[in-house]
């Protein structure tokens, strides 16, 4: 076997691989950036100093008498080493700032992760401090609002899925149908039997805005008895829930995916539900006065019993409802749509009130949800 001439040996037929022996050590790129930092700083007082007052001099002043010529030239040096001075100082103030943001971003990265990591904890008041945690961090940095929503609705999809439709109690008539309302709910409020949640679900009602608009993704899960009155879910990702029981009252559900939802004596007083899609929804004996449901998609909803005194309904789709036992007296439902399969209150008189009944082969008022194809 042939050998280099370092010695190493070389396989036949293959090229003999010498080494380059090192050359003189590079400088390093940050030691390069400081010697010219410095350099230049040097070259700039030396022309403020040196060059700058004897030219702005001879223009300013080209006939000035040699005696009062120096004291001249001293007086522009002092002015322009000031001014370089608050340059300097106007400088290290922006690089001293740059500094505490990066410091205040790594803060704020640590504890998102801490706070995060105690989201898994075993202890509830672990749990739930971590979840404030994190909504003083929203508050401190609008650029984590978002991320942090997700992980608020990780956890609350994570803790408590919702009992499939097929799985839900299935009414024999409309007395067994306000029995189950006071009873599915629940005996207990969520923030009974899931303080963690509730304290997850407050602080995404009442999120501030985000720089970036952030759907909340809240489907499918158990939250009867949820406190949520005044919250913000507006544009909210809700289909397949069960908030029955649920406190309601004032909340923003405008434009929110309500497809399929379970309401069941649910507290919806004066609740902004203008456009949300209420498809299928379950409503039973919920309390909605004074609630806005113009514009909403209620087709197929069940009603029954609710209590919707001084509401509102224009232009609602009412195709296929079930309004058994509601007194419709004091709503207003100009505009609403209706059809054969609704099912109005006794003696109720659809066409004195406004309601447009359509044919049975009119197109709903929006397209076919994909949820509808994954219960």
């Amino acid at each position: 076997m042939a050998r280099s001439s370092r010695g190493q040996r070389v396989l036949p037929g293959h090229p003999v691989r010498e080494e380059i022996p090192p050359g003189p050590r590079r400088v390093g790129r940050s030691w390069v950036t400081g010697l010219a930092v410095v350099c230049g700083s040097v070259v700039l007082v030396a022309f403020v100093t040196v060059v700058a007052p004897r030219v702005l001099l001879s223009w300013d002043a080209p006939s000035t008498p040699a005696a009062d010529r120096a004291k001249a030239v001293n007086d522009i040096r002092g002015t322009l080493l000031q001014g370089l001075a608050g340059v300097a100082l106007l400088i290290g103030a922006y690089f001293t700032w740059r500094q505490l943001d990066v410091s205040r971003q790594g803060q704020i990265t640590q504890r998102f992760t801490a706070a995060v990591e105690q989201l898994g904890s075993a202890s509830p008041e672990v749990r739930i401090g971590a979840v404030f945690a994190l909504e003083r961090i929203a508050y401190d940095s609008p650029d984590d609002r978002g991320p942090i929503a997700e992980v608020l609705c990780s956890f609350v999809k994570r803790n408590g899925t919702a009992v499939p439709l097929s799985e839900r109690p299935v009414p024999r008539d409309e007395a067994h149908k306000g029995e189950l309302a006071r009873i599915h709910g629940g005996e207990e409020p969520l923030s009974v039997r899931s303080p963690d949640r509730q304290a997850a679900m407050t602080v995404l009602g009442r999120r501030a805005p985000a720089p970036r608009f952030q759907e909340l993704r809240l489907d499918r899960i158990d939250l009867r008895g949820v406190r949520l009155a005044f919250a913000d879910l507006a544009d909210a990702d809700l289909h397949y829930c069960d908030l029955s029981d649920a406190r309601l009252t004032s909340a923003d559900l405008r434009r929110a995916d309500l497809t399929g939802i379970w309401l069941a004596g649910a507290a919806l007083i004066n609740a902004n539900l203008y456009q949300a899609d209420l498809r299928t929804a379950v409503l039973w004996h919920a309390r909605l006065d004074g609630a806005d449901l113009s514009a909403t998609d209620l087709s197929g909803a069940d009603l029954t019993g609710a209590v919707v005194k001084g509401a509102r309904f224009e232009l609602a789709d009412l195709r296929g409802a079930d309004l058994t036992g509601t007194d419709l007296d004091a709503t207003t439902l100009t505009g609403a749509v209706g059809d054969a399969t609704t099912i109005w209150p006794t003696g109720f008189d659809a066409a004195a009130a406004g309601l447009v009944m359509a044919r049975s082969d009119t197109p709903p008022l929006r397209p076919q949800s994909s949820h509808e194809l994954s219960r």
